[in-house]
């Protein structure tokens, strides 16, 4: 009985994946399973999958994601004859599987994500600056970005990871700097600029993560690729570890990460030559400052980030970053967020750079317009973009997202 449920349930989800070529039973099904939410053709297509999803869920397969839509505007600066506006989409789509539930194997899970992106987006010409203006810009490509698998052993004391995967999912994580628009506030210009394996492609490796007590973790992985950022293939692999302490202070959340990274890849001086290998420090630290009561998801919250990179070979040789986030800014409100943030890059005095820093500061209203509906309007303003000619630049933006 376990082996045909569990085939009904893999049936089921490759209806879904290729469903608009459904057949039609020739007489009714059993109630409840698969096959009957397939053959009604009087049902509309919107409760089929649902109750498709339904019997899949029961079986540990489920489905998430996104549609993001960014449209952008430079309001002064920028290069001439900039373009008036600018819009991007990105749409993303997860499979998740529970293992225990599908093939009886505890703590097991498998993550297949898609994903389909217009780009680039003008700015990145408009503006040329070292970190993306907008972290979802990228090159027009629909394909799977992401393919891990990930096993908990012993009471979830360690757990490890293998696959295709970005690897600011599992480090480099900035609590509190998500939601913000630019790059700079969801990873570390000092290494996503350089050698970070991250969006829109990801990186096959693994990682592994020891708990050894309450709060604390110790992590280390290894990648085989890089950052899209880089224009050429330093080849070798790229290797970190990572520590963090996470609880609670009077009530109030807070986590810090402190990590270090070495790539045994053969990169270019900019002053000539090359070397065998780069490496690097980071770390992160986050903490929630005000909540209206315990428990609470409204409050006001705060982060700070370090990263320092080698300056023979990396553009950013140090890197700065804060903000604070309020979540509920009004009590009729709590779903709504507000942001402001501030970045500093210092760059490396052995490029040709005509300044010696690029800053940012970004501001957002992100309004809980409709169930799962958010819009965004965001403001951005660059001093020094890349380092070069480019006059200092205010940026307008707007983001929309419905996660489904």
């Amino acid at each position: 009985m376990k082996v045909a449920s569990r085939a009904i349930a893999l049936a089921g989800l490759g209806w879904l994946l290729f469903g608009p070529c459904r057949l039609r039973a020739q007489s009714p099904a059993p109630k409840g399973t698969v096959a009957e939410a397939v053959g009604r053709p009087s049902a509309s297509l919107f409760r089929e999958l649902k109750q498709t999803q339904a019997t899949l869920a029961k079986h540990g397969i489920s489905f998430s994601g996104w549609l993001q839509l960014d449209g952008s505007s430079a309001l002064s600066g920028g290069r001439p004859h900039a373009l008036g506006f600018d819009g991007q989409y990105l749409l993303d789509v997860s499979i998740n599987i529970n293992t225990q539930a599908l093939a009886s194997l505890p703590g097991g899970s498998v993550l297949l994500d898609v994903q389909s992106h217009s780009g680039p987006n003008l700015l990145s010409r408009q503006m040329p600056a070292l970190q993306d203006p907008d972290n979802m810009d990228a090159y027009s490509e629909t394909s799977v970005d992401r393919a891990w698998y990930q096993q908990n052993l012993f009471h979830r004391k360690l757990q490890a990871q293998i696959g295709l995967m970005y690897v600011d999912d599992r480090f480099f994580t900035v609590p509190y700097g998500q939601n913000f628009v630019s790059l700079d506030f969801s990873s570390d210009s000092s290494i996503s600029t350089f050698v970070l394996p991250t969006y829109p492609k990801g990186s096959f490796g693994g990682n592994v993560f020891v708990y050894p007590v309450k709060g604390l973790y110790f992590s280390g992985g290894i990648y085989n690729d890089h950052s899209t950022e880089l224009a050429y293939d330093p080849g070798g692999a790229l290797y970190l570890t990572e520590a963090g302490w996470q609880g609670a202070w009077q009530g109030r959340e807070y986590k810090l990460q402190t990590g270090a990274w070495r790539d045994t890849g053969r990169f270019q001086r900019f002053q000539g030559g090359r070397v065998h290998h780069a490496s690097g420090v980071y770390a992160v630290a986050s903490q929630k400052l005000w909540q209206p009561e315990p428990a609470s998801e409204r409050g006001v919250g705060m982060f700070f980030q370090f990263g320092a990179g080698p300056p023979a070979v990396a553009a950013v040789r140090r890197h700065f970053g804060a903000g604070v986030v309020w979540t509920g800014p009004l009590a009729a409100r709590a779903q709504d967020e507000m942001g402001l943030a501030f970045s500093d890059s210092l760059l490396s005095a052995q490029n040709s750079f005509l300044h010696g820093f690029e800053n940012e500061i970004e501001a957002y209203y992100q309004i809980a317009a409709w169930k799962r509906l958010t819009v965004q309007p965001d403001v951005e303003y660059w001093q020094h973009p890349g380092g070069a000619t480019s006059p200092n630049t205010l940026l307008a933006l707007t983001r929309i997202m419905y996660t489904f």
